[in-house]
C-alpha cells in the first residue's frame, strides 16, 4: 500500500480517548498511523463498512508466557509453588519446536481476542522473535533467566543464565528501533535469582537502554522467602540491587506495601496486573486502587493460560474491575473506564509502544473491531451515556472480535486469520502436548 493511501472504516461507534463517538469513522495510512478518528464523514467512501460493530484500540498483555499454551490445564487446583514446580517439570522436556508451537498458539488465541501487543517472559531467539513479526503483533520479548549456572530450557537452547545476558543484548542489538519489537531482559524473580546476578543485569540495563521484565511479590510464600533470606520485602530487595534505576516491568505487585507503592511512582517503574492468574494461584488480590491513586505506570496481564486458561483480555478487564468492588465493598473504587485504558493506552506506554494503545489522530493504526449485533449486546443503545464503555467492560468477550489491525496491516478478518495458519498451528500444539503429556 502507498504511505498516501488511506483505509477507512465505518462503524457503530468507537472508543476514543475523548469519549464515545457514535457514527464513528477511523482512517489511518499506509504506513500505519491514524489520519482521522470522529464521527463519519459525508462523502468519504468506507474501505471497510462495519455496521454492527465498534472500533477500540487493541488490547495489551502486559505480562504472560506465551509459550506455555502447552502447559494449559496443568495443575489446575494446585497452590503457588506446587504449581511452579509441576510446570516447571514439564520444562524440562520441550523442545523449540514445542515453543514454536506454544508461541503461535497463543498469538492466534491473542489476536482472535483483541490482543494486539503483549510483554513476554520465556525463551527467545531470533527464529521466535520472526514468528512475532510474521503474525505483525507487537512484543516485548524477555529471554527467562534463573542464575548464572542454571540453564532454563535445556531442551531448547543450551543458554545458562550468564548467557541468556549475552543473547539478549545481541537480541536488542538486532531489533533496536523495530517498531514490533522491544528486547529486555528476563531476570525470573528475586527468590530464584542470586543478587549478585541481578546486581549485574540492572548495571548492564542502566548502561544499555534495555528494560528489565521480572516477577515481584507474587505470593506470601515469595515474601516470607526474601524476608528470611534478605532482611526486606522482594521490591526493597531489588531497589537496593539497582533495577528500579532501569526500565523495569514488575509482575504481579500483589502484596506490595504502601512504601513499595510509592517506590513505583517515584522511579517510573511499571506494574503488570494478573487478577485472574493471582486469583487462581491462590496468590491474593493486588491494591489497584492505590495503585491506581499513585499514578504508578500500569499494565493488565494474562500470565501464562497455565494459570490461568485463557488470553482473553476482556475477562481481565471485567475480573480487575468488579474484583476490587468486591473486597472493598464499594462499587465507586474501581471504574470500567480506568481498567480499559490500562488494558490498552497505558499498557502500551508501560511495556513500550508509547505511539499505540489509542484511537486519535498520529497514532499507530492498531485497533478492532467487535460485534454488537448478538444476545450478549441486547438491548446496547450506544446513544446512552456510558453504554460502549459499560459494554466493552462488562459485557464483551474476547469472542465477540471480528477484525484486527496492527499498524494498519489487517491480520484477523471476519473472524480469518490471514497472517497465521490457525488450523495447523492448533494441529501442532495438540500434537506438541501429547508427547510432553507422554513424556511427563
Amino acid at each position: 500500500m502507498d504511505e498516501m493511501d488511506e483505509t477507512i472504516l465505518k462503524a457503530d461507534a468507537m472508543l476514543t480517548p475523548a469519549g464515545a463517538v457514535i457514527g464513528a469513522e477511523l482512517a489511518f495510512d499506509g504506513s500505519g498511523r491514524i489520519t482521522y478518528a470522529g464521527s463519519a464523514r459525508e462523502g468519504t467512501a468506507a474501505t471497510h463498512d462495519l455496521a454492527g460493530h465498534v472500533l477500540m484500540p487493541g488490547l495489551v498483555n502486559g505480562h504472560t508466557h506465551s509459550a506455555m499454551t502447552l502447559q494449559r490445564g496443568v495443575s489446575d487446583d494446585d497452590g503457588f509453588m506446587p504449581w511452579l514446580a509441576a510446570v516447571q517439570a514439564l520444562e524440562q522436556h520441550l523442545t523449540h519446536e514445542d515453543v514454536e508451537a506454544g508461541l503461535q498458539l497463543a498469538m492466534v488465541e491473542m489476536i482472535e481476542t483483541g490482543t494486539t501487543a503483549f510483554a513476554d517472559m520465556y525463551h527467545w531467539d531470533a527464529e521466535l522473535i520472526e514468528l512475532v513479526r510474521a503474525a505483525g503483533m507487537r512484543a516485548m520479548v524477555a529471554l527467562a533467566s534463573f542464575t548464572p549456572e542454571a540453564v532454563g530450557f535445556p531442551g531448547v537452547a543450551p543458554w545458562n543464565g550468564a548467557e541468556a545476558i549475552l543473547q539478549t543484548e545481541a537480541l536488542a542489538e538486532r531489533y533496536a528501533g523495530d517498531p514490533q519489537i522491544r528486547v529486555a531482559y528476563g531476570p525470573h524473580a528475586p527468590y530464584t535469582c542470586p543478587p549478585e546476578f541481578l546486581r549485574n543485569i540492572a548495571v548492564r540495563a542502566r548502561e544499555r537502554g534495555i528494560p528489565i521484565h521480572t516477577h515481584v511479590s507474587e505470593s506470601a510464600a515469595e515474601i516470607a522467602d526474601i524476608r528470611a533470606r534478605y532482611g526486606s520485602t522482594p521490591a526493597d530487595h531489588l531497589a537496593s540491587l539497582g533495577l528500579f534505576d532501569a526500565e523495569l516491568l514488575a509482575a504481579h505487585c500483589v502484596h506490595l506495601t504502601p512504601e513499595e507503592i510509592a517506590l513505583f511512582a517515584r522511579t517510573g517503574a511499571a506494574v503488570s496486573h494478573n487478577p485472574v492468574s493471582n486469583l487462581k494461584l491462590g496468590n491474593g488480590i493486588a491494591p489497584l486502587p492505590e495503585m491506581l491513586a499513585s499514578g504508578i505506570r500500569i499494565s493488565l496481564g494474562t500470565d501464562s493460560v497455565a494459570s490461568n486458561n485463557t488470553l482473553d483480555l476482556f475477562e481481565e478487564i471485567k475480573t480487575g474491575t468488579i474484583l476490587h468492588r468486591g473486597a472493598r465493598q464499594d462499587a465507586a473504587v474501581v471504574r470500567a473506564a480506568d481498567v480499559i485504558d490500562i488494558a490498552t493506552r497505558r499498557g502500551a506506554e508501560a511495556i513500550g509502544f508509547p505511539e499505540a494503545g489509542a484511537l486519535e489522530p498520529g497514532r499507530l493504526a492498531d485497533v478492532i473491531a467487535l460485534d454488537v449485533t448478538g444476545t450478549s449486546a441486547t438491548p446496547l443503545d450506544l446513544a446512552e451515556a456510558g453504554a460502549l464503555v459499560s459494554h466493552l467492560g462488562f459485557a464483551a468477550t474476547g469472542a465477540d472480535v471480528r477484525h484486527v489491525f496492527i499498524g494498519g496491516r489487517h491480520v484477523y478478518a471476519d473472524g480469518a486469520h490471514l497472517t497465521l495458519d490457525a488450523a495447523a498451528i492448533r494441529g501442532r500444539a495438540a500434537a506438541a502436548r501429547a508427547r510432553l503429556r507422554a513424556q511427563g
